[in-house]
């Protein structure tokens, strides 16, 4: 990415940052809608209790807020004792994670695949079922993917360099903080990025072990911290509390117990994964259309990074279904990062096998400067008038 491109997605985000303070956006999404408030109630109060939300008559719930630990709320709260409307700073910060997570899905397909590829996907991941419909939010899906992202680039460093250790260890913990119990769906992706490779980083795997090791002990040691400064500030501690919200109404099925549920949450989850990255996740079928031989000729075609890349991709999503499907809890947003790894192979094999794809993205980029900006920034002000008209997930 050139210093100009880089500059104008700087200016096209403050832009959209500022438009959304302007008109005072505020989504339909009730999930959304409420980490929004809960963040401008806690930027009424000192730092020291950021950490303590409380459900303050929202969704009619009473007593202490202990559906996920503060991670996600804190920032805007920060923002909004800076002067910035906490309200809407919730979705500005969405929109960040948001942003950050296309462009690191960028640089790594630019990395696996090819540069001109990399920025192909800026364009085409904006234009899916999960994209629109999470544009602008204020809940933990992009933060999670991000947090997922930053861990995989980690591991790619720590092979390299000792300098890089503490990227992985934070992005879990940071994970650990915005949503709690789901870090396993980040420590899924870690270990599967770390056995496959997709960049081929040179270097030792023990620095990766270490890098994981440590990673571990860092959470262990932010759950106490949490508890303490929790227990200091309002008398209890907050995991054991938020273990039982979490685990009370869980029930886990097996093939030998609840069989029709894990077969019903199965069919759920691949078929979210086959609809929210459309068209996208349509190209990966049509790949198969070859037959076993010319399927067979097209992956020895595939350059060794890419081919590891799909590994990674689809072993994850599949890995996913499968530790999500056994619980009696279920939701679409759980296969958030599975949805964009599905999406990402999904871009980069469209490119391949549509070529009227890549004719027609190379004539808009030769005739649209900074193409990937134009998007979505365009994108972006659409969704501030369209939040009304779009379905919820």
């Amino acid at each position: 990415m050139s210093r100009r491109e880089a500059g104008a997605w700087i200016a096209a985000f403050l832009l959209v940052a500022a438009i959304v303070v302007r008109v005072g956006f505020a989504s339909e999404d009730a999930d959304s809608a409420l980490y929004a408030a809960l963040s401008e109630r806690l930027a009424e109060l000192p730092p020291s209790e950021w950490i303590v939300p409380s459900w303050w008559g929202l969704w009619d719930g009473v007593g202490l807020f202990v559906e996920h630990p503060a991670g996600v709320l804190v920032p805007p709260a920060a923002l909004g004792a800076l002067g910035i409307p906490a309200r809407q700073a919730a979705y500005v910060m969405g929109i960040a994670y948001g942003l950050a997570s296309l462009l690191l899905i960028g640089w790594l397909v630019a990395r696996i695949a090819s540069p001109r590829e990399g920025r192909w996907a800026l364009v085409l991941l904006q234009f899916m079922p999960v994209a629109f419909v999470f544009r602008i939010r204020a809940n933990h899906e992009y933060p999670m993917l991000l947090c997922l992202l930053v861990a995989l680039i980690g591991i790619d460093g720590v092979r390299r360099s000792w300098r890089w250790l503490p990227v992985l260890p934070l992005a879990l913990t940071a994970a650990l903080l915005i949503k709690g119990v789901f870090v396993v769906l980040v420590i899924l992706a870690a270990v599967l990025w770390a056995l496959t490779n997709p960049l081929g980083a040179p270097g030792s795997v023990r620095r990766v072990v270490v890098a994981g090791v440590a990673g571990l002990a860092l959470m262990v040691g932010t759950v106490m911290l949490y508890d303490a400064i929790y227990h200091r500030v309002i008398g209890q501690t907050f995991w054991m509390p938020y273990w039982e919200r979490q685990m009370a109404p869980l029930e886990i099925a097996t093939p030998f117990g609840g069989a029709r549920t894990l077969v019903d949450h199965l069919l759920f989850y691949v078929s979210l994964i086959a609809w929210h990255p459309a068209p996208w996740s349509f190209a990966l079928v049509a790949a198969f259309r070859h037959g076993r031989r010319g399927l067979a000729l097209r992956w020895q075609a595939l350059a060794a990074a890419e081919r590891r890349g799909l590994i990674f991709a689809l072993g994850f999503a599949a890995a996913a279904i499968l530790l999500l499907s056994p619980s009696s809890r279920f939701a679409e947003r759980y296969a958030f990062s599975a949805t964009y790894a599905v999406a990402t192979a999904g871009a980069v094999v469209a490119l391949r096998e549509w070529p009227w794809l890549r004719t027609r993205l190379t004539r808009l980029d030769a005739a649209v400067p900074g193409l990937p900006v134009v998007v979505w920034c365009a994108l972006i002000l659409l969704r501030l008038v369209t939040d009304q008209l779009l379905p919820r997930i």
